[in-house]
């Protein structure tokens, strides 16, 4: 049975109103939810009230990257998850319209993913109908996929080492593991960054962001490299790369 997982930190009603809602449109049902918990979080029991049949992990891990690893570590070897940011609004196509059955589109993911011998997957970054219908459907080489949704089969062996960069690093090391990520082209998450809770209040800024991207760019020359938007922000970009 495919697991949708969802960390979220200081905000229930985010959750409730975007990912929620969106898992319960596309008639994912609440046992298939495992919602990951800090057990110090002010609203905890807003979203226990409202918890229902969900799946409640609970723990004292701070950040994001570190909430991966021991979502690796509570799965077990193998398990098929979908990971999901609280903050989904809509998954769109490359004509800008929403899907219709995002189960079929989870399916689809694990069916290439075995037959393929992946172990990560992701989306387009960004809703642009002309930057994704100019790729394939299916890329597998290195490419950026956003973490707001992902798809994934868990490996023990995979640990990351960054909080706030955990992006980049998941689509390095399952490269590096498996020979390929596969990165649906077509399809992108419509959601709103940097919102108040999540991980704007547990650590992430400009800074942390800096830290972590000149970390994986001084780890990973190969395979990916830093530079500075004219905004200010310090991001990596991963280079196209085969094995």
């Amino acid at each position: 049975m495919t697991k949708y997982v969802i960390p979220s930190f200081q905000r229930p009603e985010i959750f409730r109103e975007q990912t929620y809602a969106f898992l319960k449109k596309h008639n994912v049902d609440d046992s298939s939810i495992y919602l990951v918990l800090r057990n110090d979080d002010p609203y905890l029991n807003d979203y226990m009230d409202r918890a229902t049949n969900m799946n409640i992990l609970l723990t004292d891990v701070k950040g994001i990257g570190r909430t991966h690893n021991y979502i690796t570590e509570y799965f077990d070897e193998g398990d098929f998850i979908v990971e999901i940011d609280d903050d989904l609004q809509e998954l769109l196509n490359n004509e800008r319209k929403p899907i219709k059955d995002f189960k079929s589109v989870v399916e689809s993911m694990l069916s290439k993913m075995v037959d393929e011998e992946i172990s990560y997957g992701g989306t387009y970054q960004v809703v642009n109908p002309k930057f994704m219908s100019g790729n394939p459907q299916y890329t597998t080489d290195l490419r950026y996929m956003l973490g707001c949704l992902r798809f994934r089969r868990i490996r023990k062996d995979i640990v990351l080492e960054t909080n706030y960069s955990e992006d980049f690093e998941n689509c390095i090391k399952h490269f590096l593991r498996d020979g390929k990520i596969l990165k649906n082209n077509w399809i992108a998450p419509k959601t709103k960054n940097y919102q108040s809770g999540g991980c704007k209040n547990d650590g992430r800024d400009n800074e942390t962001e800096k830290s972590d991207k000149a970390f994986l760019s001084t780890k990973y020359p190969k395979y990916c490299r830093i530079f500075q938007r004219k905004s200010g922000i310090y991001d990596l970009r991963l280079r196209q790369y085969k094995v």
